[in-house]
């Protein structure tokens, strides 16, 4: 929910109320993230976004103070809120930016969030940036954040950007605040090849520029990419890592930043489990408005061999977009009211196909559904042609000692007969390329929670 002022005015409170002062304000996330992290802690509050203009915030902070428990500010407001505060923790008057107000015994108390956001979207990926090289691209509020804390953690941190100069006041200002950091700049053209660690600060990369990157290339030796853009999720920059390297947009530090808001409003500490479960929903959601706005598809279907994996990831990639989920193999089998093991031993593999393919016409104009396919599904370019009019064809690239492993005790498939593994592997062998061609996106990976994560990066 997005309030103006004149309706800010008029709200009155009915239970515990938090908000989110910025301009503008259209497309912030952070009513629904705040909602799923009341809902996670069990809170019965109300949180909205109000749109403030400059010469209002003001009026806004007087308003909030009696009717509001705490606000997060964004842009414009960060820094020019420190004029109606009582107090700030070192981080916010360090860095100069307040994303986080606690309204407490009629004090207004700024913190700083950002950065616990970030540090701890490098405690979560296992990164430690002590004795590390680390190049910081930008030198706006977030670039601020990740300097100030990586140099803080031990780093030596370069900064880099097209406009030197400012690169420079911003290592003057941290030599300032770290004494001890080891911070200087450094042209894009010249980063050391033993750099390990990149963050990206500027909203290079961010829709509808989805080309834009601060840098062309990355030094040799990059381990790890992070860029605080998430729309797109896998950014030109994270695309430019070496294969080794360990990747992360800005959604966790979205949610972090928010978690620890509520820590300091309510003293709420949030288990790494509710976290990932409201990470995995935030990126659900994103993904399926980039479906629609950048594709004009409402479905995502998923093809693929026999024990890819196919109804266990569409289940829980329904879940995360909260849609409904189809398998059309259950589809088929209660059309029919058989089996398919069945269905085969009465009218064969072609008799089967044409009910198959009177089932993809039944279904194809359904709309916000992941859908999981048959095997076989895609051999005929009418089925395919039918799932694509609303959905994204999405390649499962399961690698084939999974699919034995899945196939070992399944003795429904009619199409596996005989000596199993070779059948499997000769079946796979014929098909992978009709799969891989038919396609929109491929994605691969070992674990579920990787497949998802491919799944919405390719969206």
């Amino acid at each position: 929910m997005i309030l103006t002022m004149e309706e800010f005015r008029a709200y009155r409170p009915e239970k515990p109320t938090f908000a989110l002062f910025g301009h503008p304000i259209a497309h912030t996330m952070s009513p629904e993230l705040h909602a799923l992290l009341f809902e996670a802690s069990g809170k019965d509050c109300t949180y909205f976004a109000v749109d403030v203009p400059p010469e209002d915030l003001a009026e806004a902070m007087q308003i909030a103070s009696e009717k509001c428990g705490g606000l997060n500010l964004t842009i414009p407001h960060k820094k020019a809120v420190f004029d109606y505060l009582d107090a700030v923790d070192e981080a916010a008057r360090d860095l100069g930016s307040v994303n986080t107000i606690h309204f407490r015994d009629g004090k207004a108390i700024g913190y700083n969030t950002d950065i616990l956001g970030f540090s701890g979207s490098l405690e979560f990926d296992g990164i430690d940036p002590k004795g590390k090289i680390a190049v910081v691209c930008g030198y706006g509020g977030v670039s601020r954040v990740m300097a100030y804390h990586l140099a803080n953690a031990g780093a030596k941190v370069l900064i880099t950007g097209r406009n030197l100069a400012k690169a420079k006041t911003l290592r003057n200002e941290l030599r300032g605040y770290l004494p001890d950091a080891d911070v200087d700049i450094m042209p894009a053209t010249q980063l050391p090849r033993a750099t390990e660690i990149v963050v990206n600060g500027t909203p290079l990369g961010m829709y509808p520029h989805e080309e834009g990157t601060p840098l062309e290339k990355l030094p040799v030796g990059t381990a790890y990419v992070f860029d605080a853009v998430y729309n797109p999720p896998l950014t030109t920059i994270m695309k430019l890592a070496p294969g080794n390297a360990k990747t992360r947009n800005g959604l966790l530090m979205l949610v972090l930043q928010a978690a620890y808001a509520q820590t300091i409003w309510f003293g709420t500490q949030f288990e790494q489990a509710s976290l990932t479960r409201i990470l995995r929903l935030l990126a659900g959601g994103m993904a399926k408005k980039r479906l629609k706005s950048i594709y004009g598809k409402s479905n995502i279907v998923l093809c693929g061999f026999m024990g890819s994996g196919k109804t266990t990831i569409g289940r829980k990639l329904a879940r995360a977009l909260q849609c409904e989920f189809i398998d059309m193999d259950d589809y088929l089998e209660a059309r029919e009211g058989k089996k398919i093991s069945d269905i085969f031993a009465e009218i064969g593999e072609e008799g089967f196909r044409d009910i198959e393919t009177q089932c993809a016409h039944e279904i194809a104009d359904k709309t916000d559904c992941v859908i999981a396919l048959g095997g076989g599904a895609v051999l005929r370019a009418e089925n395919v042609e039918q799932y694509k009019k609303n959905g994204m064809l999405i390649h499962l690239n399961t690698p084939f000692y999974r699919i034995v492993q899945n196939l070992s005790r399944d003795t429904s498939r009619p199409l596996l007969q005989g000596d199993k593994e070779k059948q499997t592997r000769l079946l796979y062998n014929r098909r992978k390329r009709i799969y891989v061609s038919c396609a929109d996106r491929s994605v691969s990976g070992t674990r579920i929670s990787e497949i998802l994560d491919a799944i919405f990066n390719a969206i």
